[in-house]
């Protein structure tokens, strides 16, 4: 009985160190570097027992990719369920993007087919960005109530200053300071959200 259950739990942690190996391996040389070959050798496996977890590094990616949105899901719920002023709300949600790009730019990276990471599935057909996005658009909708196609115009301008900002951050790193960037993001994000008014 014991070995039952251990044996799918290890598969788990098989799975989730597939993924945190690849992630560890785009994050010191760039996901151009990743492939399933080295990331079977880098946890001692073969490579037909990576591919019993994952088909190609596509399907590795898209589920590198949920994991992303999953998280980021989460904390935005974690705001909504903190603050009761939606503008405090979406500027906390701004802040939660800007944190997630920074302490993990190897995941943001293939959320968004950033820096040779590149997924074939469209990132707009990912469930869980659809989730992510539902919640910024329910946040803006909660104290602009307007119409449908008003809110997805505010959640467009929102998603396009957000993410546009934490990309050129991530690419011109090198040429400026993150904690540069980061001040200039937040005082944007923060004049955006009071605009909204």
């Amino acid at each position: 009985m014991e070995t039952i259950e251990r044996k799918p739990r290890s598969r788990e942690q098989t799975r989730s160190g597939i993924v945190k190996t690849a992630k560890s391996i785009a994050r010191r040389e760039g996901w151009q570097a990743v492939s399933i070959r080295k990331i079977a050798d880098a946890i001692e496996y073969s490579a037909p027992i990576v591919y019993e977890y994952f088909d190609s590094k596509d399907v590795l990616l898209d589920e590198i990719r949920n994991e992303g949105f999953r998280h980021l899901y989460q904390q935005y719920d974690r705001i909504l369920s903190l603050y009761r002023d939606p503008e405090k709300r979406l500027y906390e949600i701004s802040l939660v993007q800007w944190e997630f790009a920074r302490e993990n730019p190897e995941i943001y990276q293939v959320m968004y087919n950033l820096d040779g990471a590149y997924c074939t599935i469209p990132v707009y057909q990912s469930e869980s960005m659809q989730a992510v996005n539902r919640v910024v658009c329910k946040t803006i909708f909660s104290f602009i109530p307007k119409a449908e196609e008003s809110i997805k115009r505010l959640y467009f301008q929102w998603w396009s200053i957000s993410h546009g900002m934490i990309a050129l951050a991530m690419l011109l790193k090198d040429e400026q300071p993150l904690d540069q960037s980061e001040q200039v993001y937040r005082e944007t994000m923060r004049r955006f959200v009071r605009d909204l008014r």
